[in-house]
């Protein structure tokens, strides 16, 4: 689907050939709070489910050794931002997209992605400051998310302002952890000493 497939830059992230990669697609309606936050975990669940299906050949049988809360920060807080922030009837169309290199996570939302400012902001990880006062869900939202999970998870960020199109890019290296070790401990360790991943 030409409409929302990445950049040939993240294509090139991504895939070593920057042609050869497999989607999914998602659509959820918007409803409720609760209405659009039911999918997220069983979304979460078949976007690892493909990962591991697809670096089969590179984890030999250890799917513990994905960095699981990597993706699934990016997931479920792409939904929760939905949710909580996203006009009223603004579906969450999603695509995931993975290739030899590394996987890109994509989401639309043209009201909030086509603002100069955001794609500034967001492709160069400035940290937000200032929040959305109004949240659709008052209780829970803590106004973080960019800041803690999306950023310090995406190796790039890209956005297509004209689609109105978030794409998070994350490299297979850091996605996967060296054989005998648990993928998400792996990466955490390397963040708590400050090395680059």
């Amino acid at each position: 689907m030409d409409l929302f497939k990445p950049s040939k830059k993240v294509l090139e992230m991504i895939s070593s050939d920057g042609k050869k990669v497999l989607s999914m697609y998602g659509l959820y309606p918007f409803g409720t709070y609760d209405e659009m936050m039911a999918p997220s975990t069983l979304h979460f669940v078949g976007v690892h489910e493909r990962i591991v299906d697809f670096y089969r050949d590179d984890l030999r049988g250890e799917s513990s050794r994905l960095n699981t809360q990597a993706t699934s920060d990016i997931v479920l807080e792409l939904f929760y931002n939905w949710a909580t922030h996203s006009a009223d009837g603004t579906d969450f169309f999603s695509g995931l997209f993975l290739g030899d290199l590394g996987i890109c996570h994509g989401l639309k939302d043209e009201n909030f992605f086509k603002k100069p400012e955001i794609k500034n902001q967001l492709e160069n990880k400035i940290l937000f400051k200032e929040f959305d006062k109004n949240p659709r869900n008052k209780t829970t939202s803590c106004h973080w998310g960019y800041n803690e999970h999306i950023f310090p998870n995406s190796d790039f960020i890209e956005i297509d302002s004209k689609k109105g199109i978030l794409y998070c890019v994350q490299l297979k290296k850091n996605l996967l952890a060296p054989k005998g070790e648990n993928g998400s401990e792996y990466f955490y360790r390397l963040k708590e000493k400050g090395k680059q991943i």
